[in-house]
């Protein structure tokens, strides 16, 4: 999936136009003037959204996000707003932030400038905003409209149809796709646009909805509105609906990464959480690691681990800047491994595979400049990973449960999991109630599978030592480097390196684990002959058989027929760092049923179903 650069320019009026369509981004009349009166009046907004919990807006074609920045002050403004608004915006050619800010409507000044701080870097994928604490959620999905309508989870109250003409750009008004957007409509949804062409209006009656012509805006004397009032029902249309109640209690088994990052999510919006973990601390487990380096995984063909990593690292970037003492991002090498790899990704570069890289995101990097970045000279040149880095993983766990606010209760393991009266009951060892909420998240990596009987989760044990080096070894070393194993000097001074993946039946003598991540050094820098070892870290990864994460809700089945109300978290590896702050984002989504900020296709790949799905 590619996108293009969307570029911009000035036609003879001074308005913004696109020289790829050979249109202008808004009316001549007025971009905010024309927003207010089609986009909002035509969806009757803000009367629509007064009272709600939330109200969720779809829009292809985002352009310079008039439309967005419209609906958001005019929400800012109202005082019997929704309590969250959520906007999904699709735009196959995104501009740059500078661009928003640049042409902005002058009565639109400040939200332009607020977008445009919070811009994400142009790469394929969803790319989650957010706005007044969480309140406003603009979920941005650059592909293009095609691609988007397949990948759309949710369902929507508002659709503002926004591409350019269909004489101009008629794939954003190709019937099937309307249709397709369309069949995400919630029961007396609504559509406003500015396009009165009459295949357009066809496909809107087509997709449920009852059409309307009404004056129009400035120049443009009719426009279109619609209300989505279909003939029957198909389960098409009801099945991005959840009927699930909004919980108020949680249990999180597990106070790892992948626990404190569902933790505080849920804490955050209002949920009482119980955190339990068998460890005597929060991070006792794999999560015990000092410090771990996080990076998208990239792929010429850009497969599902390249775009979860991308959205991952996204994801926690944000996370990460509430603990700025934590964390070091501002970039990260990745070592080609040989020659062969190192001329592969020139190819990736120079034909643009599987998309132009940003340079804010990914770049080529010669061996002797990643020396002026990370210190020391390695053997190959690579990639450098802007907004990369190293994360003190267990302090960072530590951290965020304090500030969470959740309580928690260690040194107890769950040994069994029941639902009674629609509450949910952890138990010990001897059947005893530990707590009872309205749903469990389950964050204890290989035991997950233990504790959800009759579910296939085919989830493996793979030891990990990362070799603790003596005070002085890579002293030159500045942050991480990865390639053939990786290696960290971190700002404390603490030094690692590794890893070594060993098998439950198979593992290495601890001088076999040492030599082993000795010979990852010398990969990455032959100059360095010598090293001593002060230790190890071990721990373990649990890993699913596609290497992908398990992350969502459980389906009903064997012994959990009343599975409702049941999540899982696991299986990331040795990426966990990565997944932890997208995995708790899916799953609260789920629970409070709101859109997701991941493709349809992506969170069918992670959700824990596919094995049984595979199995039949």
């Amino acid at each position: 999936m590619t996108i293009a650069q969307g570029k911009i320019s000035l036609d003879d009026w001074g308005c913004a136009y696109s020289p790829e369509f050979g249109d202008v981004y808004a009316s001549k009349d007025g971009a905010y003037e024309q927003s207010r009166f089609v986009f909002l009046g035509g969806n009757r907004l803000p009367e629509r959204w007064q009272g709600k919990a939330q109200f969720t807006i779809v829009e292809n074609g985002f352009g310079l996000g008039t439309n967005f920045l419209t609906t958001l002050k005019a929400w800012r403004e109202d005082p019997k707003r929704s309590g969250k608004l959520f906007y999904l915006a699709i735009e196959g050619f995104p501009l740059q932030g500078t661009d928003i800010k640049t042409f902005a409507s002058s009565a639109l000044r400040a939200e332009a400038e607020e977008l445009a701080y919070k811009w994400s870097t142009v790469t394929p994928g969803v790319h989650r905003l957010t706005f007044d604490g969480g309140r406003v959620v603009l979920d941005l999905y650059f592909m293009p409209a095609s691609a988007a309508a397949k990948k759309l989870p949710g369902a929507f109250d508002a659709f503002y149809p926004d591409g350019f003409s269909p004489k101009k750009n008629p794939e954003m008004w190709e019937p099937r796709l309307l249709k397709a957007i369309c069949s995400h409509a919630k029961e007396d949804a609504t559509l406003a646009t500015w396009c009165v062409a009459s295949a357009v209006r066809k496909a809107f009656n087509e997709a449920g909805f009852t059409i309307q012509k009404v004056p129009g805006f400035g120049h443009k004397s009719e426009m279109t509105v619609g209300r989505f009032e279909p003939k029957f029902k198909h389960r098409r249309s009801t099945a991005f609906l959840s009927t699930a109640n909004e919980p108020q209690t949680a249990i999180v088994i597990g106070a790892g990464l992948a626990g404190s990052a569902v933790a505080c999510e849920l804490a955050s919006r209002g949920v009482k959480v119980q955190v339990i973990d068998a460890g005597p601390v929060g991070a006792s487990g794999a999560s015990a690691l000092r410090w771990g380096v996080v990076h998208a995984q990239p792929s010429g063909d850009d497969n599902q681990l390249f775009r979860l990593t991308r959205s991952g690292l996204e994801k926690l970037q944000e996370e990460l800047s509430s603990y700025p003492e934590l964390v070091r991002t501002s970039g990260l090498f990745q070592m080609a491994r040989d020659e062969g790899e190192l001329q592969k990704w020139q190819q990736w570069f120079a034909q643009s595979k599987p998309f132009a890289f940003p340079n804010d995101f990914l770049r080529l990097m010669s061996a002797e400049e990643a020396k002026s970045k990370i210190g020391l000279k390695p053997r190959l040149g690579g990639l450098w990973h802007e907004g990369a880095g190293i994360v003190a993983v267990a302090e960072w766990v530590r951290a965020r449960l304090n500030r969470s606010g959740t309580s928690l209760l260690l040194n107890t393991r769950v040994g069994s999991l029941s639902k009674h009266d629609q509450k949910w009951q952890a138990k010990d060892a001897f059947r005893q109630i530990i707590a009872e909420a309205d749903v469990v998240v389950v964050c204890c990596a290989a035991e997950t599978a233990n504790l959800l009987p009759g579910i296939e989760l085919p989830l493996t044990r793979w030891k990990g030592r990362l070799s603790l080096l003596c005070d002085g070894a890579l002293a030159d070393l500045k942050g991480a480097v990865t390639g053939p194993g990786y290696a960290i000097h971190s700002p404390d001074s603490w030094i690692g390196v590794g890893a070594t993946y060993e098998s439950s039946d198979k593992q290495m003598s601890p001088q076999e684990a040492h030599l082993k991540n000795l010979s990852h050094l010398k990969d990455l820098f032959p100059q360095l002959s010598h090293a001593d070892a002060a230790g190890f870290y071990e721990g373990f990864r649990c890993v699913a058989p596609d290497r992908l994460p398990v992350v969502g809700q459980v389906s009903a089945t064997g012994d959990f027929q009343n599975a409702s109300g049941i999540y899982v978290s696991c299986a990331m590896g040795s990426r966990g760092t990565v997944f932890n702050e997208l995995a708790a984002k899916v799953i609260a989504a789920q629970m409070f049923n709101e859109p997701i900020p991941l493709e349809a296709d992506l969170l069918r790949a992670i959700d824990p179903s596919r094995f049984l799905k595979k199995s039949r």
